[in-house]
């Protein structure tokens, strides 16, 4: 830094990275420029094409996204002393570091699983040891790490980290605006949780939740973008994909201005979900294609393994099996990086939809039985009434009309149990009665294909 002056390479530093061991001085140093309106630093600031709308997102003003965009193009001519005002003070809070913890989260963590869950519980809400932010954080990250192996884990995890942040006080997490940040986040994971669990409804409340407290605190706008990536999936997942599409794009631009690629890449493998949703396989395919090559495959091979795999979904959908099965060939080495369970049960299905639509029915039919009596086990009712659904298809090509018939009873308490309303349980029913007419039993299959979905299952006590 020079004596008067942060250079170029210090404002892209502070925006890069905000935070961390040695930064503070240099941090203060820099928000004490802007906040004096210090014209040189304007300048700089325009030669890096900073405008102050943007600058004001970058430097986390609270409140940002719906600031008065009266702003003129013109660094010079925004008002900074007004903007850097609002933010000082969320500026402080982010970049102070976590007061000093005790032992390790790892220590922490093998005293804890050592207990009965129950006891768990009881621990993270009542002992301050296990209250802290790096605890906080490290329970948030293992129950991401187990979110294809063991989706109730991850619920478990995620459910702990909420109620410890809870518990959080203002002395642990240093400064009230970090506290609610800090709630902010472990409402967001907990709310994708119940997501991944199918309670939707539920999701939707936590999310809410987490919502009100990202207000509350610093305006931290990776963690709005953070939020909106948590509420796109659900939208998807409650049938309003056009909501989704535009959270993902949102959050996107975010994670774009911030220079956060591969984020930016995460955003558009979601969006293509949900195009693919909402049926529209072509969107899907131009979003994923321009979305792999910002994929870091080394740091996230999970991102890239799900917009193969819906990249090949979006060929099935077009009825397009052999650049489907093309793409499917060039990523299996892909999938044997992976031993998670869900994440192979998934590679299973697709497989088994390759086949059928190949032609190659009683191998589709072995794969796709294993795979449904597999997501069966982890009570995952949404993937099982889909594969379901692939299975029926199969019998009526075959004109296996008893098969058929029991593939459907078998169906039913699935998808009663997803409450699909009664047209949906009415053409299923339907299904059985025209077993030897293809045609219709094929529509009727299509039909339900589109109408089922994950819905939200009741509030658990």
């Amino acid at each position: 830094m020079t004596l008067t002056h942060p250079s170029l390479e210090d404002f892209k530093a502070f925006f890069r990275s905000r935070s961390g061991p040695g930064k503070s001085a240099r941090n203060a140093k820099i928000l004490r420029h802007l906040l004096a309106e210090c014209q040189t630093c304007k300048d700089r600031l325009a030669e890096m094409g900073l405008e102050g709308s943007r600058l004001a997102r970058l430097v986390l003003l609270p409140g940002g996204e719906s600031m008065d965009k009266e702003a003129s193009s013109g660094a010079n001519a925004y008002d900074y002393g007004n903007a850097f005002a609002k933010a000082d003070q969320a500026v402080f809070a982010l970049l102070s570091p976590d007061p000093a913890a005790g032992a390790s989260p790892e220590t922490l963590w093998a005293e804890l699983a050592a207990l009965p869950a129950s006891e768990q519980v009881a621990k993270v809400q009542s002992d301050s040891r296990f209250t802290t932010p790096a605890v906080i954080r490290d329970l948030m990250d293992r129950s991401h790490d187990v979110r294809y192996r063991d989706p109730e884990e991850m619920l478990r995890l995620a459910d702990l980290a909420r109620l410890a942040a809870e518990a959080c006080s203002q002395k642990q997490a240093g400064q009230e605006l970090r506290l609610a940040d800090l709630r902010a986040r472990a409402w967001g994971h907990f709310g994708n949780a119940l997501r991944v669990k199918g309670r939707l409804r539920e999701a939707e409340q936590a999310l809410i939740n987490a919502e009100s407290y990202r207000k509350a605190g610093t305006g931290d706008p990776m963690l709005r973008a953070t939020l909106l990536e948590r509420w796109t999936p659900l939208r998807s997942a409650q049938g309003l994909y056009d909501t989704a599409v535009e959270l993902a794009e949102e959050a996107g631009q975010t994670y774009r201005e911030l220079g956060e690629t591969h984020l930016l890449a995460s955003t558009m493998v979601q969006k293509a979900i949900a195009y693919l949703y909402a049926g529209e396989p072509e969107s899907a395919i131009r979003t994923l294609n321009r979305a792999i090559p910002l994929i870091d495959h080394e740091d996230d091979p999970n991102l890239l393994l799900a917009a193969c795999h819906n990249l090949i979904h979006a060929y099935v959908a077009l009825d397009r099996p052999e650049q489907a099965l093309l793409l499917y060939s060039e990523i299996r080495t892909l999938y044997r990086e992976f031993n998670d369970p869900m994440i192979l049960l998934r590679a299973a299905w697709q497989e088994g939809q390759l086949l059928r639509d190949l032609g190659h029915l009683r191998a589709a039919e072995t794969i796709l039985l294993n795979a449904r009596k597999g997501f069966l086990e982890r009570n995952l009712a949404y993937e099982a009434a889909l594969i379901s659904l692939d299975l029926a298809a199969i019998y009526v090509k075959l004109g296996l009309s008893e098969d058929l018939k029991q593939t459907v009873a078998a169906a039913i308490p699935i998808f009663r149990a997803l409450r699909v309303d009664r047209e949906a349980l009415a053409a299923l029913l339907q299904l059985q009665q025209i077993a030897g007419q293809e045609h219709q039993a094929l529509e009727l299959i299509r039909f339900l294909t589109a109408r089922v979905k994950p819905l939200p299952k009741q509030p658990t006590a």
